[in-house]
């Protein structure tokens, strides 16, 4: 019996969040220079996303607040993996990254789900 081909679903998912989203991006902060005096500097990766407000169901007051946003967040052209000390960028505002989930059931990631809060 052939498995599921999860290449397709991540297909459907970049077309949805591509057609139901927004452009944004992740931003990652990088040092440079001596480790006495280290410089910051930001570098965004384009992204696509679509931002959603929190079922109130989830929220619990610790790991989800009231006011946290949940993004999807498209693999298509992302250089980049998410991390929780990156920053989204959405409609110019940063927002820290709570959780980091792939939805990776069978190998490749299908998409990106982000827990975030302004």
């Amino acid at each position: 019996m052939a498995g599921f081909d999860y290449t397709r679903s991540g297909g459907t998912a970049s077309r949805l969040i591509k057609k139901f989203g927004q452009r944004g991006a992740i931003r990652r902060t990088t040092l440079s220079g001596p480790s006495y005096d280290p410089i910051e500097s930001d570098l965004d990766y384009p992204c696509t996303l679509v931002d959603l407000a929190v079922e109130e169901r989830s929220i619990d007051g610790t790991l989800v607040l009231r006011g946290d946003r949940t993004v999807y967040l498209s693999t298509e052209g992302l250089t980049i993996e998410p991390l929780r000390t990156d920053k989204v960028v959405i409609g110019g505002d940063p927002h820290t990254i709570v959780v980091v989930q792939p939805l990776q059931p069978g190998g490749p990631v299908v998409f990106w789900e982000l827990n975030v809060r302004r």
